[in-house]
């Protein structure tokens, strides 16, 4: 097994405390039939599943759908792409993606086939990286800080008094050489215009935290400043924490 697996093994047998994780464990035990999308090598999956509950899986590298079918032969795995799901219309309870939209090229498409393979009444759970935050930045940014942030509070704000129809989300160009997490992101997520997208397709928010509680001790004025607001639920600095985290009812009629 290669490195890159190997962590990505050790990262999804781990629950911890995370709250979208803790979150994303209970909805999977409560459902019958479960996607997810983006799997890797299955071990997400398998440790939120219980013992006597099967799960499917889908994720674009064939490499890791064959160690999946090796490692827990009893979910069905499935090499797919993301934006274009081999499963029927409103198939599943439960779909959801944990740390794969920010490797997406159409991140608006994966939200809408986890829609349309979900029932009516079903959940979907997005978790990732809050990359497109305005005072965050993936490992292949190409944006200033500074610049980011200025930008950023602007952004938000026209999104507030004006919502759009799209996701918006930047797209960034991955390195070729893979020496860090996440030196393959191709598009920077940010949980306030997911929030605002998802609203315009008429879901439900049941859960929408950028996991503020998540953040590492602040090294200078201002990141304790971003912290402190945040946490303080102050608009748009509660949207800037570490991470996405939003779970959604599709309509119970369509």
């Amino acid at each position: 097994m290669s490195e890159y697996y190997t962590i990505a093994r050790r990262a999804g047998k781990s629950i911890g405390t995370h709250p979208g994780l803790k979150y994303l464990a209970d909805r999977v035990r409560e459902s019958k039939k479960v996607l997810d999308v983006g799997c890797g090598e299955g071990s997400r999956l398998t440790t939120l599943l219980l013992p006597r509950q099967s799960g499917w899986g889908v994720d674009i590298n064939p490499k890791a759908i064959d160690l999946a079918k090796k490692q827990y032969p009893r979910h069905r795995f499935v090499v797919s792409r993301g934006e274009d799901l081999p499963f029927p219309k409103n198939y599943f309870d439960l779909a959801y993606t944990a740390f794969t939209l920010e490797h997406t090229v159409y991140p608006e498409k994966v939200i809408a086939e986890m829609l349309r393979v979900c029932r009516p009444g079903g959940e979907i759970i997005i978790l990732c990286p809050n990359y497109g935050a305005p005072n965050r930045r993936s490992p292949v940014s190409d944006e200033t800080p500074a610049k980011k942030i200025l930008k950023g509070i602007i952004d938000d704000f026209s999104r507030a008094f004006k919502p759009s129809e799209k996701l918006d989300w930047h797209h960034v160009r991955p390195r070729q050489s893979y020496n860090r997490i996440d030196d393959d992101t191709t598009v920077e997520p940010y949980v306030f215009s997911l929030l605002i997208y998802l609203k315009q397709q008429g879901l439900q928010i049941t859960n929408i935290s950028s996991l503020w509680q998540l953040e590492a001790k602040p090294e200078n004025l201002r990141k304790k400043l971003f912290l402190f607001l945040g946490r303080s639920n102050i608009f748009p600095f509660e949207f800037w924490g570490p991470q996405v985290f939003v779970s959604a009812l599709k309509p119970s009629h369509e």
